[in-house]
């Protein structure tokens, strides 16, 4: 078997090392070859591009950097001829996946083409949902209320789950590991411990940074004993480190998985930009504050269009305010700092209702068969190959 897959940024990186491994359970021969990151390379990804070329986010900011997406489009279509897979995944990033697919999808190749992660169409744009059923086979949602949106167009869609939320990687490290990790990075146990998430591509690292750092500096004046923590991929941590060195207080960059974790089990709170991290606050249950901000001609556009009454997806799933956010014009340190201080001063009330709405959503996100995903995949590569194997019958027939 042979499956061609396209990620687009680090979250889909993410989703596409947990989808290699879970079909490498159920068949373990099946060859994997298509754009990714590092987590998708060690699951066993053969790396055409790595998504760091594709993280991009902002309609304005894409704009800027057309020429360099379209040649890495002309790049991937021209491996997937050569590779001839059984099945194409994309997953997310649908300004570009899509592209993609649209493109192969006039090629009339055998192949079945998967998208993994739907577009939120019920957000902004819901006229996408029409179109993305003339160029896929199936879709693979991670919300469960998302597949009959797609269906009533003629989409195949299921609803296979959240990774983040059947991750084994997010239970708890045990005590051992957060009682060392304590000792070594806080002076005394009343340390407030707080992670800051400012997200993985280049706009929000620009965006959100500055605003972080006076976040930090009101914060440090407000608290006696506070420690911030930054866990980050490995591609980041450089940056990250060299953009922090002068806060008033560094924050510890973290770029392994076991050194996230032991960092969320021990803090207090988090500071995160919206998006899929958010989940993983819902299933470590750490109360949060979530912001984002964008280029004003982006905002500008996303306000026209958007639908919904919350931006953060936590909130959108628990049709109310879970946790509080502060996007683009209310994203500033004062508003993220006495967001931050309502949670580490009156514990009993905001951790409280946080930590209860997450274990809804984290139920909510869950399905029973872990390997859902991977099942759908295989299935789909399977009925690609059906029309050459009835060839292959007719000619032995006759």
């Amino acid at each position: 078997m042979k499956v061609f897959i396209v990620a687009g940024e680090p979250s889909g990186d993410y989703i596409g090392s947990t989808l290699i491994e879970e079909i490498k359970q159920l068949a373990p021969d099946t060859e994997f070859y298509g754009v990714g990151g590092n987590l998708m390379e060690a699951a066993g990804l053969k790396i055409l591009f790595g998504v760091d070329q594709l993280s991009i986010i902002g309609i304005f900011e894409v704009i800027t950097k057309i020429f360099r997406v379209g040649r890495l489009m002309s790049k991937t279509i021209d491996a997937i001829k050569e590779f001839d897979p059984d099945v194409i995944v994309t997953i997310d990033s649908s300004g570009f996946t899509h592209r993609v697919a649209k493109k192969v999808k006039k090629l009339n190749l055998h192949a079945k083409i998967v998208h993994y992660v739907a577009p939120p169409v019920w957000a902004w744009r819901k006229e996408r949902a029409k179109k993305m059923s003339q160029f896929l086979d199936e879709l693979m949602t991670l919300l469960p209320f998302e597949p009959p949106i797609f269906q009533e167009y003629g989409l195949k869609s299921v609803f296979v789950g959240h990774p983040v939320i059947k991750d084994m990687g997010f239970n708890h490290p045990g005590r051992a590991k957060t009682i060392k990790f304590q000792k070594l990075y806080c002076r005394d146990i009343d340390t407030k411990k707080i992670v800051l998430l400012p997200g993985s591509r280049p706009s929000e690292i620009e965006h959100h940074l500055p605003i972080l750092q006076n976040v930090v500096q009101k914060l440090v004046d407000r608290y006696d004993k506070v420690v911030f923590f930054m866990p980050t991929i490995p591609s980041l941590k450089q940056e990250l480190e060299e953009k922090t060195k002068n806060w008033i207080s560094r924050p510890l960059v973290f770029d392994t998985k076991i050194d996230k974790m032991i960092a969320y089990f021990c803090s207090d709170m988090a500071i995160a930009a919206s998006g899929t991290v958010t989940i993983e606050l819902a299933r470590v249950e750490i109360p949060s504050v979530v912001i984002y901000k964008t280029s004003f001609m982006t905002a500008m556009v996303v306000k026209s269009m958007l639908k919904t009454k919350f931006v953060c997806l936590l909130n959108i799933l628990s049709d109310k305010l879970v946790v509080p956010e502060l996007i683009q014009w209310n994203c500033t340190p004062k508003k993220i700092f006495e967001e931050a201080c309502k949670i580490i001063d009156n514990q009993n009330h905001e951790v409280i209702e946080q930590k209860k709405a997450f274990r809804k959503i984290v139920k909510d996100l869950s399905v029973k068969d872990p390997l859902l995903a991977a099942r759908e995949v295989l299935k789909m590569a399977e009925e690609s190959l059906k029309p050459e194997e009835e060839k292959s019958e007719m000619k032995v027939v006759e």
